[in-house]
C-alpha cells in the first residue's frame, strides 16, 4: 500500500465526512457519530480504487490546506443536499400554523411533540428520497466531484458563494410552494366566517372556524401527497447538478 493510495483515501474520507455529517434526521434523531464516520470510511474505501493516487503534499501547510479544503467542500456538498429537507420542514411548520395544529408556546421547536406535522412531512420526504433513488444520485454526484476537483485539490467554482445563497433562498421558495394550498384554504375559511359572522352576530365564529380549519386542512393534506411528491421528485432529480455546480467546470 503506497503513500499515494493512503493520501487519496484520506482526502476522499475527509470530503465524505463533510457530507455524512449533514445527513437528514430520522424520527427526530441524527445517526450516531460512529455510524456516520463508518459510512464515510466505507465510501472512501470503495471509491479510492477507481481514483488515481494523489500527490503527497510538499509541506505541512499544503497538507493543512488540502485537508481543510476537503472538509469544507464536503460540508458545502452536504449543505446543498440538505436544503430540500429543510424546505419540507419549513413547509410543515407553515402548514401547522395555517390549519391550527401548531404547538402551544413553551414547547421546544426541535421536539417531535411540538411539531408533529413537520416531523411527519420530514419522514415522508426521507422515504421519497430513497424511493426516488436520491441516495444513488448523491453518491454519483459525490464520485463525479473527484473528476472536477481531484483528491487533494478542493477548489470551488468562482460563483459558489452565490450558489449557496441561492439554495438558501430556494428553501423559502419551495416551502411556500408546498404550503400554498393550505395558505389559500386558511384565507378562504377566514373570509367565509368573517362574512358569516357579520350576517349572524350571535354565532361563535372563532370556535367553529378553528374546527372547520383543522378538518379541512387534514382533508387537504390527505390529498396533497401527490403534489408534494411531484415537487420532491423534481428537487431530487436536480440535486446532483446543483451539487456539482459548486465545483470548477472542466
Amino acid at each position: 500500500m503506497t503513500v499515494g493510495y493512503l493520501m487519496t483515501w484520506l482526502m476522499v474520507f475527509l470530503r465524505g465526512v463533510g457530507i455524512v455529517l449533514l445527513l437528514p434526521q430520522m424520527a427526530g434523531h441524527t445517526a450516531p457519530i460512529i455510524a456516520r464516520l463508518g459510512l464515510a470510511m466505507c465510501i472512501a474505501t470503495i471509491l479510492v480504487g477507481i481514483l488515481p493516487p494523489s500527490a503527497v503534499p510538499a509541506d505541512y501547510w499544503q497538507l493543512i490546506f488540502s485537508t481543510a479544503g476537503e472538509v469544507a467542500l464536503g460540508l458545502a456538498l452536504g449543505f446543498v443536499s440538505q436544503m430540500t429537507f429543510a424546505a419540507v420542514e419549513f413547509a410543515g411548520r407553515i402548514i401547522s400554523s395555517e390549519i391550527g395544529l401548531s404547538a402551544a408556546p413553551g414547547f421546544s421547536p426541535s421536539d417531535l411533540a411540538s411539531a408533529p406535522l413537520s416531523s411527519f412531512m420530514s419522514v415522508f420526504a426521507i422515504v421519497l428520497f430513497f424511493l426516488f433513488d436520491g441516495h444513488l444520485a448523491v453518491l454519483s454526484a459525490f464520485a463525479r466531484s473527484f473528476v472536477l476537483a481531484p483528491p487533494g485539490h478542493p477548489f470551488f467554482n468562482s460563483g459558489a458563494s452565490e450558489l449557496v445563497l441561492g439554495e438558501t433562498s430556494h428553501v423559502i421558495e419551495l416551502g411556500l410552494r408546498i404550503s400554498a394550498p393550505f395558505v389559500a384554504l386558511n384565507f378562504l375559511i377566514n373570509l367565509s366566517f368573517a362574512v358569516l359572522g357579520r350576517a349572524v352576530p350571535r354565532m361563535n365564529v372563532f370556535i367553529m372556524s378553528a374546527s372547520i380549519r383543522a378538518l379541512a386542512g387534514m382533508a387537504l393534506l390527505g390529498g396533497a401527497g401527490a403534489l408534494i411528491a411531484r415537487y420532491l421528485y423534481i428537487e431530487f432529480y436536480q440535486l446532483p447538478l446543483r451539487m456539482l455546480e459548486l465545483l470548477p467546470a472542466r
